[in-house]
């Protein structure tokens, strides 16, 4: 059974907040003190915030029964999912690349399928191509010099998301650009599930600002009350 409740029990009124990127043990645990609902550890190699299978374990022994734990893969191999799967059997999967419906389910642990929204439509077809999936991650496409598809600190155009997230059959996660700042409108335009932040409460890649972190957390609650 998965960890957490994270994408579970959702109510109106209430946005589920993931804290992505982590890299220390420490910063894990500073953070765990605050009201996220999930922690993100990225196991592609090519992210500034890579975390390497081997150090996985430090990093999740910080992370309370509460807060669900969601590992992130681009493109990986089967055999590195059914390892970690097998390894870390309460954990989410995030894949953040062009895995097929079978990659995603082969684990059988819930797993959430990464969009790069980059017109009306990308949505509705993740969630038509991927219908198992605890929900649909919108994400901004990476610029052409990024070397990975996600945490590049841009957001994408959620006016022309608006319409297709309102009837979206899975739960939307939406990431990209996010900070205290522009998470109320986030909020208010596309009623999310969750919102997923990395750099926006960063003070440098893979290491959280604690002050940052909590700023984010009240200004997400606090819009999704009023929303």
């Amino acid at each position: 059974m998965m960890q957490g409740s994270f994408l579970k029990n959702l109510r109106a009124g209430r946005v589920q907040v993931k804290i992505c990127g982590f890299t220390r043990p420490e910063n894990v645990r500073e953070a765990a003190a605050l009201s996220a609902d999930a922690f993100g550890f990225v196991l592609f190699r090519k992210s500034r915030r890579f975390v390497p299978e081997e150090a996985l374990e430090a990093l999740l022994a910080e992370v309370p029964q509460r807060i669900t734990p969601v590992l992130l893969l681009v493109d990986p191999e089967p055999e590195q999912v059914l390892r970690l799967s097998k390894k870390f059997p309460r954990v989410m999967l995030q894949f953040h690349g062009g895995e097929s419906r079978a990659l995603c389910e082969l684990s059988g642990l819930p797993y959430m399928k990464a969009v790069h929204f980059r017109q009306p439509g990308d949505l509705a077809r993740a969630a038509r191509d991927y219908p198992t999936a605890s929900g649909i991650l919108a994400d901004c496409p990476a610029p052409d010099a990024a070397a990975a598809p996600g945490g590049n600190g841009a957001a994408f155009d959620w006016e022309a998301a608006r319409a297709e997230a309102a009837g979206l059959p899975l739960p939307l996660v939406l990431a990209g650009g996010l900070n205290a700042s522009n998470a109320p409108r986030a909020v208010r335009l596309l009623r999310p599930a969750a919102l997923d932040v990395s750099s926006g409460v960063e003070k440098s890649p893979g290491i959280k600002d604690m002050i940052k972190v909590e700023q984010f957390l009240v200004s997400a609650r606090s819009a999704a009350n009023l929303a």
